[in-house]
């Protein structure tokens, strides 16, 4: 795949050009941005120009034909070591860095990219999901951090610098990915050939710049669900008239696998993320219009606060939006989820009228 394949990222994949032509490569890198904008697609790109045996030493092209651009291609190259989060598992596990205990750093990523390359160039780690990385598991990369081996990269890919340790930034060259545009998400929706009914021209805009939330949107009810769950916290009292039953239905929905009712839940945050962060910017004045009519008319039929102070308005929403995050720690972290989202309702409602909530975090990793 050429880099001009990737689309949205033209700057990052210059500066990582440019970074290889004056020999000042970083040993770790963090890849911030929300879900599903190629952040994993762009890493896996960089180990095939880095690991291809037909290009220049200073070039991160690869060029799709060597047996080494083949292996990374197929998930077989030798020296490029891949981690994430197996399904239904609240973290990573430990021992995916350092080995079970019958076999404590002699086996796992740790142990693998200390190991001499094989084909003589390098060793590149991409650990995916490092959102799922407890105290443990980041605590067992802080050696390799601390003193990488020669001629190894680390890649982190994870949604936001505040979703991970302070000792996994601090040690990290942070790049950050942004939302696709709508035109770049019709271009690759168009690209993969999704068989759904709804227009590609209505799938870009909700998608939030997201390829994931756009697969994701295809689902039978979840487009339906968004929209009205637009609409309902646009009434500023998401949890009257038994609203939350509705919202634990579209979560029951995902089936009886636990993971993908987690999911679920995980992705009504969002929906409610993407409402309270364009109110908020329309309150500030901070961004544009949005392309999405869902969110736009919603906004446009909130109760009037013109004779309110916008500044207390905006810190309710931005409270809204806290606490949004916080419900979704906890249903990544197990927490029952008919509990977190009643709770999660109820201080929406709360927070939209002004009264305090106690925005406390008691999740414990």
């Amino acid at each position: 795949m050429a880099w001009q394949q990737i689309l949205g990222h033209e700057l990052n994949t210059q500066r990582f050009a440019d970074s290889l032509k004056r020999n000042r490569m970083a040993s770790t890198f963090l890849f911030v941005g929300p879900q599903g904008v190629g952040k994993r697609t762009f890493a896996l790109q960089l180990a095939q120009g880095l690991l291809c045996e037909s290009n220049a030493d200073d070039s991160i092209d690869p060029c799709d034909q060597c047996p080494a651009c083949q292996q990374v291609i197929a998930a077989t190259h030798p020296d490029l070591i891949q981690v994430s989060r197996p399904a239904g598992k609240a973290f990573i596990p430990v021992e995916l860095f350092i080995g079970d205990k019958e076999h404590r750093r002699q086996r796992g990523l740790c142990h693998d990219i200390g190991l001499k390359p094989f084909s003589g160039k390098r060793k590149i780690a991409i650990i995916d999901d490092a959102d799922f990385l407890n105290v443990e598991g980041a605590n067992s990369l802080l050696k390799t951090l601390e003193e990488p081996p020669s001629n190894s990269i680390l890649i982190l890919i994870g949604t936001s610098e505040q979703q991970q340790l302070s000792t996994i930034v601090s040690r990290s060259q942070v790049i950050r990915f942004s939302p696709l545009s709508d035109e770049n998400v019709a271009t690759i929706l168009g690209r993969i050939n999704l068989e759904t009914e709804i227009p590609i021209g209505e799938l870009a805009p909700a998608s939030g710049g997201s390829i994931e939330r756009a697969k994701k949107l295809i689902q039978p009810d979840v487009l339906e669900f968004r929209n009205a769950f637009h609409r309902r916290l646009a009434t500023l009292d998401p949890a009257g008239n038994g609203y939350t039953s509705d919202v634990l239905g579209f979560v029951d929905g995902a089936g009886k696998d636990g993971s993908a009712k987690r999911d679920r839940a995980v992705l009504a945050g969002d929906f409610a993320i993407e409402f309270f962060s364009q109110w908020l910017a329309s309150l500030t004045g901070a961004a544009q219009k949005t392309s999405d009519p869902s969110i736009a008319e919603s906004i446009a039929s909130t109760p009037n606060t013109s004779d309110q102070d916008i500044n207390e308005i905006a810190q309710r929403v931005a409270q809204c939006i806290e606490s949004t995050v916080i419900m979704q720690r906890k249903i990544r972290a197990n927490v029952s989820a008919a509990n977190a989202v009643e709770m999660w309702l109820r201080d929406l409602g709360r927070a939209c009228r002004g009264q305090l909530v106690d925005a406390m975090d008691d999740v414990v990793a």
